[in-house]
């Protein structure tokens, strides 16, 4: 694992957050965090935006990210989606998962042989915003939501979402992607 604080140059950096905090930024809602068969009861769902999925730029964002992805070395594109999550008075602490195979369509076709190949892949979340919410990974590691941080997994490591109790959102950018120099 690897954590890069001010990943980017400020004025990257600002550039990304305004756009994302823009008033007329398109949100979607999702009834689950992880996966459906979250308790439907407790889960406060999350606000996304899909930027990258299937091959295909999904938004106009996606040549906002231009300079960001270059400095991930990107090889291959997976996915790019955009996660907020809105405060709670208690943080919601959701199921650990693995990003490819939280996604059922990644699921089809893939041999159990095959899952060694996905351990070259890489996940990287880009913090937009500083709050008291985390990702923990299964390990126990613990990595705080700091504006800017960049924090890089290999892409089958589980790790979970723990919201915000302190800001109004809490968002980050989710990379799942091949780096250059695999």
């Amino acid at each position: 694992m690897n954590i890069q604080d001010n990943f980017l140059p400020e004025e990257e950096f600002v550039q990304i957050r305004d756009a994302i905090t823009e008033f007329a930024f398109p949100w979607h809602f999702n009834h689950y965090i992880v996966t459906k068969d979250e308790d439907s009861s407790r889960t406060p769902g999350i606000l996304t935006h899909t930027v990258y999925k299937y091959n295909v730029p999904r938004s106009e964002f996606y040549h906002e990210l231009y300079y960001l992805m270059e400095q991930l070395e990107i090889y291959s594109l997976q996915r790019i989606i955009v996660n907020l999550n809105l405060r709670l008075s208690k943080p919601y602490i959701s199921k650990f998962h693995e990003d490819i195979y939280s996604d059922p369509w990644k699921l089809k076709g893939l041999k159990e042989t095959q899952r060694g190949k996905i351990a070259a892949w890489t996940t990287s979340i880009f913090y937009v915003n500083t709050n008291n919410g985390y990702t923990e990974l299964e390990d126990g590691t613990r990595i705080e939501s700091v504006a800017n941080r960049l924090a890089s997994f290999p892409l089958p490591t589980k790790h979970r979402i723990v919201t915000q109790t302190d800001t109004q959102t809490r968002t980050l950018i989710n990379f799942n992607y091949l780096k250059r120099s695999v």
